[in-house]
């Protein structure tokens, strides 16, 4: 299983591409340097670089100017203003983002043109920017990798079913769909790292909700059957890994030993399904689901049938004392 973070060069222009429109983003100078790196996923306030205080200032983040900013550039003299300016540009930052439609100071204009660093206005309120750059800029840097399966939703459990080609996920998720479950992706799907520790699956842009079924032929599950058997994405919340049964091998029967897998270094629970001729793999992954739901409701069905029956037995053993 793939596990490490693929690199991924994320650019000035790659942000206006994604939120230009959605959040009105208009370049007003620098426009040379749209092609900047953006190598930080966090963004900042320069407030005390700006008034000559330049120790840990994050020059590698794109740096945003609000009312404090804008108000304290305005009170400065203009060569003490173009001063500042220029100590910011020559750190050579990725770019300026101007919030609440103010007007940028026209040494910042005139020295991002001269330093080809983008000056970005935004009619936006300042941390409702901060927030909207942020979380792109997480989305953009979180660790990312691609595996082949087949991801769903059964119950609102997000399910990854995994194994050997030839094993039957298909074949399974078609069944969870024809039962009135959700089909996120199969085949191709992009695992990222949201929210930090959760790891979210992602339809392929190119396949699509399209499924092959050996004997069948290519399918498309929405249009078999309709707009809500489909998502784009979901927390995974558990692993499936289907493998055909080996006769005299020792799976688990009571559920009381947790299996975990490690996807982008994110412990998720596995449950190993074996599968042969005759089993409901699908009922199977229902029923899972609905279990994963108790315990996460802190109901864990296997331990607690087990201390009953030790509770039953040290019962047995005192009276016969």
């Amino acid at each position: 299983m793939p596990s490490s973070p693929h690199d991924k060069v994320v650019t000035v222009r790659h942000l206006m591409d994604a939120l230009g429109k959605q959040m009105d983003l208009r370049v007003v100078s620098g426009e040379q340097g749209l092609g900047r790196e953006i190598t930080a996923a966090e963004v900042n306030r320069p407030g005390l670089a700006l008034a000559g205080w330049y120790d840990y200032f994050a020059k590698h983040r794109i740096q945003v100017l609000g009312k404090v900013e804008v108000y304290y550039l305005r009170r400065l003299s203009p060569g003490e203003r173009r001063s500042r300016i220029r100590t910011l540009m020559q750190m050579r930052i990725p770019a300026f983002i101007v919030t609440r439609n103010y007007l940028p100071p026209p040494e910042l204009v005139e020295l991002g043109a001269s330093f080809n660093i983008p000056v970005i206005r935004s009619p936006g309120i300042t941390m409702r920017v901060i927030n909207k750059l942020s979380s792109w800029l997480e989305e953009q840097f979180a660790p990312t990798t691609v595996v082949h399966g087949t991801l769903v939703e059964v119950h609102g459990v997000g399910v990854l079913i995994m194994g050997k080609a030839g094993v039957g996920k298909s074949e399974c998720a078609l069944s969870l769909v024809e039962r009135g479950h959700i089909l996120v992706a199969d085949d191709v799907i992009t695992l990222r790292v949201t929210e930090g520790n959760l790891v979210t699956g992602f339809a392929n842009a190119r396949i699509g909700h399209h499924m092959e079924i050996r004997g069948v032929g290519i399918i498309n599950i929405q249009s078999l059957y309709g707009v809500k058997s489909v998502r784009m994405y979901k927390h995974i919340d558990f692993v499936v890994t289907l493998e055909n049964w080996e006769e005299g091998k020792n799976y688990e029967r009571l559920g009381i030993d947790a299996s975990y897998i490690e996807i982008l270094d994110v412990k998720l629970p596995n449950l190993v399904i074996p599968v042969r001729p005759g089993r409901d793999v699908a009922l199977l992954i229902e029923a899972a689901a609905q279990n994963e739901k108790l315990k996460a409701l802190g109901f864990n069905v296997a331990r607690n049938f087990n201390e009953q029956l030790l509770a039953g037995m040290n019962y047995s053993t005192n009276r016969v004392k």
